[in-house]
């Protein structure tokens, strides 16, 4: 089953052409966000990430992915035909820059969410990347930029309920705030996702033993708010940043579909997750894992307690191939090959 997923992120390469355009040189890719885009920027050794059983069914062995293998961004750079990016901090160890660079981390939003960077953070290393003369700006205007900012903020709120649902104003506000600093160094081409169905991730599901999603109007109202007020910011920049792009894709809606047509995408367990328990942790006495893993987490969405299987993040950027999973454009792959080459 290893071998098929492989092979089905290999037969994406075919969309390369839409992305890079034939003969032309290939676009880079810079990434920003939380775990759901982290291909291995938060500390080694000081996150689950970095621990087993991580990174089980790819790369084998835990790379500082939040999942058991691939990860959005690796899925995503896949479908356009991009390495994915080298992470922010491998730089330090002079490693070649390849595709991009992702800047994403853990836990991160745009508040100080789990204590991580925020993505305004994450934009300022990029402000000194393109101070150093590392990028030109046709570099700068032919690149994707991919902007995973799905719910830390919320998640991670520890106020009054009055102050819960002004956070789907705050939120958009400060993405769309960096945004535009981006777009100020060079950036006009972007790739927003738009908030994870926050009522559906197994933290949330657990008390029902995982067979239904939390039912909580707060929750619901907040998500459709971000959603919306979100979208509202991305169609203006689009309307006023010249030669700006984006696209926005629904992952919400994505998400919430792939976990109502499990058989679609040869999956079997919607919202129970593979890894059960405080995975990646151990008994310090004992050495017992606290957790305890699945044999086929191919078969599963849901990685952990928040975040998709490698499986599961095939089948949700898959959708945004087909019409009605993205806004302001069609498709991806449409968005793509309405772009400058």
């Amino acid at each position: 089953m290893r071998t098929l997923v492989i092979l089905c992120l290999l037969c994406l390469h075919t969309l390369s052409i839409y992305a890079n355009g034939e003969g032309s040189e290939p676009r880079l890719l810079f990434v920003f966000g939380d775990s759901y885009a982290d291909t291995g920027n938060t500390p080694p050794n000081t996150t689950a990430s970095w621990k087993v059983p991580y990174g089980m069914f790819w790369p084998g062995s835990p790379s500082g992915r939040w999942s058991d293998g691939f990860v959005s961004t690796d899925i995503l750079a896949s479908t356009l035909g991009i390495p994915s990016p080298t992470q922010y901090a491998r730089l330090a160890l002079n490693v070649t820059i390849s595709g991009g660079v992702n800047f994403a981390v853990g836990g991160s939003g745009v508040t100080y969410a789990f204590g991580t960077p925020p993505f305004q953070t994450q934009a300022g290393w990029f402000a000194n990347l393109v101070a150093a003369g590392l990028f030109t700006q046709e570099d700068l205007s032919r690149a994707l930029f991919y902007v995973s900012v799905v719910g830390n903020d919320y998640s991670a709120y520890n106020g009054s309920l009055d102050g819960y649902f002004p956070l789907s104003h705050k939120v958009p506000l400060l993405i769309d705030q960096t945004l535009r600093t981006l777009y100020s160094l060079g950036a006009r081409n972007f790739i927003v996702s738009s908030l994870t169905p926050l009522d559906c991730v197994p933290s949330r599901t657990a008390p029902s033993g995982f067979t239904e999603c939390e039912k909580n109007t707060t929750t619901d109202a907040v998500i459709l708010g971000h959603n919306h007020f979100l979208g509202n910011r991305l169609e203006n920049i689009t309307r006023k940043l010249e030669n700006s792009s984006v696209l926005y894709l629904q992952q919400t809606k994505a998400m919430r579909y792939v976990l109502n047509h499990l058989s679609e995408f040869n999956l079997t367990e919607g919202l129970k997750p593979c890894c059960v328990g405080q995975c990646g942790a151990v008994n310090v006495t004992t050495g017992i894992p606290l957790y305890t893993v699945c044999e086929n987490p191919e078969d599963h969405f849901f990685w952990d307690g928040v975040h998709p299987t490698g499986a599961g993040w095939k089948a949700v950027v898959g959708l945004y191939n087909r019409p009605r999973f993205t806004w302001f454009a069609r498709t991806l792959s449409a968005w793509i090959g309405n772009l400058r080459l």
